[in-house]
């Protein structure tokens, strides 16, 4: 993981000095205070589909926790997938001397985390494995992987997780099918 300065990054209003309270609030928070958390990060590091350069850092903020503790919360996830699914907008950052795009930096990092995703995802429920869902039916687009843990939780589930499942596998399979189309 990068050691992020938070004053260089930037939000839609400024310098992102003020993200990491408001991070830990969503990973440990009481619910409202996770309810409350994702929606001031949605406004600030993802706002309607823009990536700001504090993205990278959430991302990696949130995989660490994820990796240490084996489990996020519900808006963690959530936030995951409205990183997962936004656009840099051209905007860079600079990753071990070098310029990256955010988008590409955000979804990498989440690409790359996929089995440990994929292990986490088992033990969850509710609106944790709806979430999670959600973030592999949109990285499926990128990834075989992403599909093929939704195909197992398919497998193995019943009720809403199984609709929630199903539903975004075949988000997945439909946005690979787009991107293959696209490419050839």
């Amino acid at each position: 993981m990068n050691v992020w300065d938070w004053r260089e990054l930037e939000t839609l209003s400024g310098d992102a000095s003020g993200i990491p309270p408001i991070l830990q609030k969503l990973l440990r928070g009481t619910y409202e205070q996770r309810a409350v958390a994702f929606r001031a990060l949605g406004g600030e590091v993802v706002n309607q589909g823009d990536l700001y350069t504090s993205a990278a850092a959430v991302i990696d903020t949130i995989v660490d926790e994820l990796r240490s503790a084996g489990c996020i919360s519900e808006y963690a996830w959530l936030m995951l997938h409205e990183i997962a699914r936004g656009f840099g907008c051209g905007g860079q950052l600079m990753v071990g001397g070098h310029p990256v795009e955010i988008e590409d930096y955000c979804r990498g990092r989440l690409l790359e985390e996929l089995p440990i995703i994929g292990r986490a995802v088992r033990d969850l429920s509710g609106e944790g494995f709806a979430y999670a869902a959600f973030l592999l039916g949109d990285l499926g687009e990128h990834s075989k992987q992403a599909i093929a843990i939704l195909e197992h939780e398919v497998s193995r589930s019943a009720g809403s997780r199984l609709e929630s499942a199903r539903d975004q596998l075949e988000v997945a399979i439909e946005l690979a099918r787009e991107r293959e189309l696209g490419e050839g």
